[in-house]
């Protein structure tokens, strides 16, 4: 499918006439109006459950329900993510990551991260990376792993960083307390992202612009966006927007088990209690974002609403699969004007 899939990069945005009576679709650019959107499958770098299901404390059945579900929203694939805990509790939930071609990985998030941001993540679990050998070794060296989240300026952490990116793994900058030299320092060590821009990092001044500064201003750097335009206002999203290079933003869900459950739900949650909104979820205690309760259909449509297809594909479609250096599309997705999900091709 790559022919089809380099006909809907970014130089190619426009209105198509599609064949499908061949394996290999084929693309005929036309000049009248469109009468739906064809988009590469949603793919997910960041997201921890859905529809009451958690990647740290579900089995790999519920996973695998997971994964239909997730199907029927336009995914094409999704890496299930960790939250701060210690190395036997990733272990024992990666044992339980069901073998799905929708599964392309793992993102292990924390524990390596500033106490300072630790937002939802437990700080109880909050730990230096390790400067030897240790426990977490097999995690690290698992082929399974797509992406890793730390905090650059914790010590132990610009070692781990080159040892992580000399294998392939993408390293992200997220729950930090980083300065603007300390993100430069990661950047130049190979952490080639920004993890949920804006949120659980410092944030931009005057006279230091911090971890903030530097995603906006440095070209290279993919930046995760969660944008249900509660963790990032429309404002932040469109300086996010203006400043990168359209190939650098990376919509992320940052999903967790409250997505799809009713508003006014009380649950438990990484060991914390939590309340369910209208497609939000907030820590009990203080009233806090604890994640997000999306898909990234609804980033999706957020993003389209406010910013255009061609922002919404790009974010939601392409980045993220160039960034796990997917070449093929495996799934398309029909969506009618009102951008409801009209049908699936599966490649």
């Amino acid at each position: 499918m790559t022919d089809a899939y380099d006909a809907l990069g970014p130089e190619g945005f426009g209105v198509y006439e599609v064949d499908w009576s061949q394996p290999q679709p084929s693309f005929t650019r036309v000049n009248r109006p469109p009468k739906g959107l064809l988009i590469p499958g949603f793919v997910d770098i960041h997201i921890h459950g859905a529809f009451g299901i958690d990647f740290m404390a579900d089995p790999a059945s519920e996973m695998q329900v997971l994964c239909g579900k997730l199907h029927k929203v336009g995914y094409e694939g999704f890496l299930p993510t960790t939250i701060t805990a210690p190395a036997a509790d990733v272990a024992k939930a990666l044992d339980h990551l069901p073998d799905d071609p929708m599964i392309l990985g793992f993102h292990l998030e924390g524990p390596f991260i500033s106490p300072k941001f630790p937002g939802a993540q437990p700080p109880s679990a909050i730990a230096s990376p390790p400067l030897g050998p240790s426990e977490w070794d097999p995690i690290f060296d698992d082929p399974r792993l797509k992406v890793v989240t730390l905090a650059p300026e914790v010590p132990g952490a610009i070692e781990l960083t080159s040892r992580l990116m000399k294998r392939g793994v993408v390293v992200s900058m997220g729950h930090t307390n980083a300065t603007f030299d300390e993100a430069r320092h990661g950047f130049e060590f190979g952490a080639a992202h920004a993890t949920h821009t804006y949120n659980a990092m410092r944030g931009f001044h005057h006279r230091e612009a911090g971890i903030v500064g530097y995603a906006l201003t440095n070209d290279a750097l993919r930046c995760e966006l969660i944008y249900d335009r509660l963790h990032v206002s429309r404002e932040a999203a469109s300086l996010l927007v203006k400043c990168k290079p359209s190939d650098r933003i990376i919509a992320v869900s940052d999903s967790t088990m409250a997505t799809g459950m009713s508003a006014g739900r009380n649950i438990r949650m990484w060991g914390l209690d939590c309340v369910v909104g209208k497609k939000q979820v907030r820590l009990a205690s203080n009233d806090a974002l604890a994640g997000s309760a999306i898909t990234l259909y609804d980033a999706f449509r957020n993003l389209y609403e406010d910013f255009g297809a061609e922002v919404a594909i790009q974010a939601c479609c392409v980045n993220p699969r160039t960034a796990l250096r997917l070449w093929h599309v495996r799934r398309w997705l029909l969506l009618d004007k009102k951008l409801e999900i009209v049908s699936s091709i599966d490649a």
